[in-house]
């Protein structure tokens, strides 16, 4: 059995007041939209607001937990597990490899007198962790794999002194999940994403030019964990919010790409597109 999940909904019950957009919620997991900027989970002590917080308050699961996260500036589709049966199931469905996760990333449309078509296809590196950045080593790090299957100019944003874009999107498959993986691995490739000055990515500009000192705090990049599929013994799910407030820019070749993707799965997409949630901006 095939199914897909691209309505959203939003929960009236929190008690944050600050709602999650849900878009699956079953007896045992739940699949949300983090928003940019909204930390995953906070660290031991720190009693501020975060991802899993609101999860427990809104869903009222007490003992939700997160099988895996997303850095504080990526948007994007997150399970929660109800509780730690739910994540032990999660952890042991990626280990199993039965999670399939679709990135779109903002990059340099050239860098070093390339284009960026030159990414297309598989990467491979070794990841390390330093404190709070990660770099590609030669040995001792963790295997990271993805594979970029689509790269076409921003609909928005910059542009180059003859008016075409300077910017692109990349949409990728990511096929194992390391701390930073794609931020690392595209800058690595000499294509940082746009505004990723961690990673030596150029500073977001605002429409006046001039980025705030708010804005130069954190990391402000386009990225966005887009879709996920889950393979299970009765059948398989797509999680997929068709349009979002947040994804801006996108081209209709990032989307072509990515409804093909979808189709060798045997999973296909409506053609009208949903609406836009008022709650994208959040």
């Amino acid at each position: 059995m095939q199914r897909r999940t691209d309505q959203h909904t939003r929960s009236a019950d929190s008690a944050s007041g600050r709602d999650l957009l849900v878009v699956a919620h079953d007896g045992s997991e739940a699949v949300v939209h983090k928003p940019a900027g909204l930390s995953s989970e906070r660290g031991h002590g720190d009693a501020g607001e975060s991802l899993i917080t609101l999860a427990r308050s809104q869903f009222k699961w007490p003992d939700a937990q997160l099988p895996h996260r997303l850095d504080r500036p990526t948007r994007g589709l997150v399970v929660i597990s109800r509780d730690s049966a739910a994540a032990a199931r999660h952890a042991l469905e990626m280990r199993e490899h039965r999670w399939t996760k679709w990135y779109v990333a903002r990059i340099p449309a050239r860098s070093g007198g390339r284009e960026a078509a030159v990414l297309h296809g598989e990467h491979k590196a070794f990841l390390k962790r330093e404190g709070r950045l990660a770099r590609v080593v030669r040995a001792g790090g963790d295997p990271s794999r993805m594979t970029v299957l689509a790269i076409a100019p921003a609909t928005n944003g910059m542009r180059g002194e003859g008016g075409e874009p300077s910017e692109a999107h990349a949409l990728i498959r990511l096929d194992t999940g390391r701390f930073h993986q794609i931020r690392v691995m595209f800058a690595a490739l000499g294509f940082p994403l746009i505004g990723d000055m961690d990673y030596g990515g150029t500073a977001v500009r605002s429409e006046s030019g001039l980025q705030s000192y708010r804005e130069s705090l954190a990391p402000r990049i386009d990225l966005e964990a887009i879709a996920l599929r889950i393979d299970r013994q009765s059948g398989c799910v797509l999680h997929h919010m068709r349009v979002h407030a947040e994804r801006q820019g996108v081209g209709d070749a990032i989307t072509a790409a990515l409804d093909e993707a979808f189709a060798l799965t045997g999973l296909q997409l409506p053609n009208a597109p949903l609406p836009v949630s008022e709650e994208g901006s959040a």
